[in-house]
């Protein structure tokens, strides 16, 4: 036989559809473990987004400079905003209730004085906030560790955003030193300007006294100045009248002659506008008198050619009639070229053709130098007859003005325009006398208020100033240092043995119970076959199965309760709940493998462990696996048990009926399982044709 023969074992599986089934089944069977359970805890970390948390803000704010501080609503916005955790804002009694049923994992509140603590390290009584953490355990061991590991995470984000609330506090006080101080500063300046205008107020006064004096001095001699100086004004004031007369007159003559040049000017300018017109047709005749002269020209010379031409011909006959003729034609073409338009009348018309074309563009183009000369000149002989004319006003009005100084002059009596000098000046430091005065009160009373400001503001300054000593100076820096403090209001986080405890426990009665089956018959043929009910019949096996099932239970149990030291909560009650689950466990295998076939039920019943295992939420929450587990997990039996176990081990807060609940589908799922057992050993008794030849045999 060579030695990597294979034989005929594969060969069995090659007939029919049953075994080639069973062959795949098996090679695939590594998958239910490799694939399935890889793929269920894929990354349930990186979705702890999508796990559900009750946070309640029951912070009732604080006051803080006169404005209200919310810290608990800040603090609470940033929770919802983060994608850490999937909070949800609710109040205390549904976050109790919700945490309880199982609808939140755990719950995290911001208490009444969140806020006040955050305020409280300038206090009388500094102290860190609060941050209440309600874990339960029966929601599962590992959110609820992942929980517990999230809040202190969560604590260094608040601690950030609450540190800055009290930095703001220690600043706000030191700020408010500063300000106090600079208002103290303001004070001594007061005091300051107040001594200066006092000072100055003084002085004033001095000043007002001496003017006074000299203002007395300045109305005698006032008098004699007026007679000396009263005749030589008057004397000027009527010379001035005549130049200003003669003045007049002779920009009045010049106002004439101005306006004059200007519609002079403008008349020029309109006769050019109608030259230029002119200038253009002439300009454009003469183009098209030298246009046609060129064509004559042109044709002249054509003509002039073809005489050339036939003189020659006629040349070369040789003959006496011939030579006479072509001696005329060339002396015609000699006229026509002496007589008609040669190259220089050409270029003597060419010639006037472009100055006639330049007259009329310095005519009629606008912008040309003769154009743009005349209207410049025609704007500045307008330009001065408006500023003649403006002088010519102006001379009239100065010839009034001298006229009427000359009046003024002889009029004054003498004596009586230094008088009225010598009476304001002494006005005016009677006046300077009474404003230094009250510039000097006005000082002394704010050298006064600058004193007393001072003396308020230092007083305040010092009374801002923040001072710990003794056990606020430890508290304050306790507040400091750690803004919040976590503090868990109801379970501590269990030990890793008993948090999964209960997923193992059902892990290991469901293997009890389909590994009996694989020694014990599911159905016995000599029940089926014996006519008594399905009923009986499935119980003649289900019956045994339970002793073997509950004895596992019982070897379990003590091994965790007395070997291990689980120390459950209700250790007798567990006993019972895993009496209970290896029954139900014992009926479904036996179901599985009464429905599909003790060989095909090994296979099944491993398979059905393995999604049962990945979708109970025994680990990890279902929240943060594939949408697959998600589906399975509310109809998934070891679901049931896994919630049974954790009761009777860690006890239940009330209002979590999950226990009760259970047992009810659990007791549904075993008499479901009987049942199906029924109808499978009914069919039984049926023998079929394929059953006497089996396709595939183990």
């Amino acid at each position: 036989m060579s030695l990597f023969h294979i034989g005929s074992e594969f060969r069995r599986f090659g007939h029919g559809l049953l075994p080639r089934l069973a062959i795949l089944v098996v090679t695939c069977l590594p998958l239910v473990f490799g694939g399935l359970f890889v793929w269920a805890y894929y990354d349930p970390i990186g979705h702890m987004n999508k796990l559900p948390v009750a946070l309640v803000n029951s912070d009732q704010g604080a006051q803080r400079e006169g404005t209200t501080l919310n810290a608990g609503q800040q603090v609470a916005e940033n929770m919802l905003q983060s994608d850490e955790l999937d909070f949800h804002l609710v109040s205390a009694e549904e976050a109790k209730k919700g945490v309880a049923q199982g609808d939140y994992y755990f719950a995290v509140e911001l208490p009444t004085d969140f806020s006040q603590a955050a305020v409280s390290v300038n206090s009388e009584h500094p102290h860190s906030a609060k941050l209440n953490v309600a874990l339960y355990n029966n929601n599962g061991f590992i959110p609820t560790m992942v929980g517990n590991q999230a809040t202190l995470i969560m604590l260094q984000a608040i601690d950030a955003e609450l540190g800055k609330q009290i930095s703001n506090q220690l600043l706000v006080g030191f700020n408010t030193i500063g300000e106090k101080m600079g208002q103290a500063v303001d004070g001594s300046q007061q005091l300051a300007d107040g001594s200066t205008s006092a000072r100055d107020g003084s002085q004033q006064l001095l000043d007002g006294a001496g003017q006074l004096t000299d203002g007395s001095q300045q109305l005698t001699d006032g008098s004699g100045t007026l007679t000396e100086k009263l005749g030589e004004a008057d004397a000027g004031a009527h010379k001035l009248a005549d130049g200003a007369g003669q003045l007049d007159d002779g920009l009045a003559r010049a106002k004439d002659g101005s306006q004059q040049l200007a519609d002079g000017l403008s008349q020029l300018n309109e006769g050019t506008e109608r030259l230029a017109d002119g200038a253009g047709q002439v300009s454009g005749g003469v183009n098209q008198v030298v246009d046609s002269l060129n064509a004559v020209a042109g044709v002249q010379q054509d003509l002039v050619g073809r005489l050339d031409n036939a003189a020659a011909m006629l040349r070369e006959a040789n003959l006496p009639p011939t030579n006479g003729l072509a001696a005329d034609v060339e002396g015609l073409a000699a006229s026509i070229r002496e007589a008609g338009l040669g190259p220089e009348k050409i270029d003597q018309l060419l010639q006037l053709q472009g100055g006639a074309q330049q007259i009329a563009d310095q005519l009629g183009n606008p912008v040309s130098e003769y154009r743009s000369g005349m209207n410049r000149a025609a704007s500045a002989s307008r330009e001065l007859a408006a500023g003649i004319s403006q002088l010519k006003d102006g001379s009239a009005q100065l010839r009034v003005g001298a006229n009427t100084l000359a009046d003024g002059t002889s009029q004054l009596v003498e004596g009586s325009r230094q008088l009225t000098v010598g009476a304001t000046a002494l006005r005016d430091g009677l006046v300077t006398l009474d404003t230094g005065a009250g510039d000097l009160a006005s000082g002394l009373g704010r050298l006064g208020d600058g004193a007393g400001e001072l003396s308020l503001r230092l007083g305040q300054g010092a009374s801002q100033v923040p001072t710990w000593e003794g056990q606020r100076l430890s508290d304050a820096a306790t507040a400091a240092g750690q803004p919040v403090q976590r503090e868990l209001v109801d379970q501590d986080v269990t030990k890793f043995g008993v948090g999964l405890a209960p997923f193992f426990m059902s892990m290991a009665l469901f293997m009890g119970s389909f590994a009996m089956w694989m020694v014990m018959r599911p159905l016995q043929l000599r029940a089926v076959d014996s006519g008594t009910s399905p009923l009986r019949a499935v119980l003649a096996s289900y019956l045994p199965g339970v002793i073997v099932g509950v004895s596992q239970a019982t070897i379990v149990w003590a091994v965790l309760e007395f070997l291990i030291g689980l120390n459950s909560e209700h250790p007798l009650l567990m006993l019972g709940c895993m009496w209970g689950v290896s029954a139900v466990f014992v009926a479904v295998s036996q179901m599985i493998n009464a429905v599909v076939g003790a060989t095909a039920g090994r296979v099944f019943c491993m398979i059905f462990m393995a999604v049962q295992l990945t979708s109970s939420g025994g680990l990890y929450p279902v929240e943060t696996q594939p949408a697959f587990f998600r589906w399975v997990h509310p109809v998934d039996p070891m679901t049931y048990s896994v919630n049974l176990f954790r009761y009777s081990i860690l006890g239940a807060e009330p209002g979590d009926h999950r226990a009760i609940t259970a047992v009810g589908v659990l007791l549904f799922v075993g008499v479901l399982a009987l049942l199906i057992s029924s109808m499978a050993a009914r069919q039984q008794r049926v023998l079929k044709h394929k059953d006497l030849h089996p396709e595939l045999q183990v």
